[in-house]
């Protein structure tokens, strides 16, 4: 089942390192809104350097991600980068 999650106090800097430790699993982000679908991850993100909030929507995994990550564990892994980035996890 695909998540909804919401990271408040991504500050602007934060999110470009994010933007680039991403990129390391294979998703990329190319502005602060729009979708990626990448070695079997997809969803929709929206960043907002205003009020410096993310919120990743439709988060799913699939074939090939799969077989190494579930849903749940990608969650995981995107909280604690989150908070290493300054983030509150919102969900």
């Amino acid at each position: 089942m695909a998540k909804n999650l919401q990271y408040e106090g991504i500050k602007p800097e934060a999110f470009e390192q994010l933007k680039n430790k991403l990129q390391t699993y294979g998703i990329k982000l190319q502005a602060n809104s729009g979708s990626f679908s990448e070695k079997g991850v997809s969803g929709k993100y929206d960043y907002s350097p205003d009020s410096e909030v993310l919120k990743l929507e439709g988060l799913s995994v699939s074939f090939p991600a799969s077989m190494m990550v579930s849903e749940d564990t990608l969650q995981a892994r995107m909280d604690e980068l989150m908070v290493q980035h300054g983030g509150r996890p919102q969900h």
